[in-house]
């Protein structure tokens, strides 16, 4: 496995880790966009903008965890064999998973302090979204606030373990927007744009 690091003067995503040994860019006939929060209006910001980034660029077969879950997913209810279930049902063959992990302040004067990224958790040998529930997002207005997301790609077209349709997992941060809910639009935008720029997806 290989971790690669990225830098970039405006968003990108910060960190990711691509499968070897694939053949890429993947198609995905029908590709399901599931945002884990239990905050429904910082859920349905990521599942619409990234479904309609991902329509720009073709994908014209996008599903959202909203319509095909009766119960809002979170961490604290998942339960994998419902997911796969409900997803196998729908005919998915693709599925990306995102999570809002927190937010870090920055201080302004520190131009040389590196931060790091919260770290995931493991359920139930499931790679697991940390999803760090802020109260009121919309009220930090700080200009250096930054906003971690992860997301989760994971190829269901054939039969295989969890471990082996994981095909691709990334973290971003964006800065200084008004809102966690703004940055979340901001990441929308990182994320398909680099499963593409990369020809991770085609």
């Amino acid at each position: 496995m290989m971790l690669l690091l990225m830098m970039s003067c405006g968003p990108s995503m910060t960190s990711n880790w691509l499968k070897p040994n694939l053949e890429l860019p993947k198609y995905y006939g029908r590709i399901a966009v599931i945002a884990v929060s239990s905050d429904l209006e910082l859920k349905e910001i990521l599942e619409k903008h990234i479904g309609q980034k991902f329509e720009k660029h073709g994908m014209d077969n996008v599903v959202y965890g909203s319509e095909l879950f009766k119960e809002n997913i979170t961490q604290g209810n998942w339960d994998e064999g419902y997911i796969t279930k409900t997803l196998n049902q729908n005919r998915v063959d693709g599925a990306i998973i995102v999570s809002y992990l927190g937010d870090l302040d920055v201080p302004e004067y520190s131009t040389e302090v590196l931060y790091g990224a919260p770290a995931n958790q493991r359920l139930e040998q499931h790679v697991n979204l940390r999803n760090t529930e802020v109260p009121a997002p919309d009220y930090y207005t700080s200009g250096n606030k930054k906003y971690w997301f992860e997301a989760f790609l994971y190829d269901l077209s054939s039969m295989q373990s969890k471990e082996e349709a994981l095909i691709w997992k990334g973290q971003s941060s964006v800065s200084s927007p008004s809102s966690v809910k703004k940055g979340a639009k901001r990441f929308s935008k990182v994320l398909v744009d680099h499963l593409y720029k990369k020809e991770i997806l085609k």
